[in-house]
């Protein structure tokens, strides 16, 4: 299995290789980026696309990562939660498994023959 994700994980990278060199031209170019927003105008300097390209990737995976930060806080108190329920019950488990005073000690015959 593990070469199995070593050849597909090579293969998808020979793949970007690809794209990239034959699409060469689009990485270099250089463009800039413009806001207007009526009362106030910006524009940055000349940019190549390579680098909008990498830093909105960046951007996709911060915000994923922040999306998923507060499942991950949520599933922590559960798994504490239950840890908890799991200690209590196995105490309740050793409680019962344990001989009871009232049990006591069996019987002896000589008892029971009477």
């Amino acid at each position: 299995m593990k070469s199995f994700k070593l050849v597909l994980l090579a293969l998808l990278a020979i793949f970007i290789i690809l794209v990239v060199y034959q699409n060469i031209g689009v990485f270099t170019h250089r463009e800039s980026m413009r806001l207007n927003l009526l009362v106030w105008k910006y524009e940055t300097g000349p940019i190549l696309l390579s680098m909008y390209f990498v830093a909105f990737f960046l951007m996709g995976l911060l915000l994923s990562y922040f999306h998923g930060l507060s499942g991950r806080y949520r599933t922590k108190g559960e798994i504490k939660n239950h840890l908890e329920r799991m200690s209590k019950l196995e105490e309740e488990i050793k409680v019962l498994k344990s001989p009871s005073p009232q049990q006591g000690t069996p019987p002896s015959r000589e008892t029971e023959n009477v």
